[in-house]
């Protein structure tokens, strides 16, 4: 996904979690997700520049499989036990 980022410090340059700021902005393709916590935590502007038909989380994609069920538990006896050891 590619997104523009906006520093909160207008026109700052440079390069923050390995991304290449100029005047304040950036756009990257796939920033890491590191970086987009590291943005959002400091108060920078993420716009998503992509619109996909579904949305996904940040770390998953509509490839990933969902998760299999665990198979259903066996019931317990319908004895009680007691404390005489028999």
């Amino acid at each position: 996904m590619q997104y523009r980022i906006t520093a909160p410090v207008h026109g700052h340059s440079g390069v923050i979690a390995g991304i290449t700021f100029a005047d304040g902005v950036a756009t990257c393709c796939d920033p890491p997700l590191g970086a987009i916590e590291y943005f959002r935590r400091h108060g920078y502007e993420l716009v998503c520049l992509d619109t996909p038909d579904t949305a996904a989380p940040i770390g998953f994609t509509a490839d990933t499989p969902p998760a299999e069920d665990k198979p259903a538990t066996r019931p317990r006896s319908g004895k009680q036990r007691t404390g005489d050891g028999g």
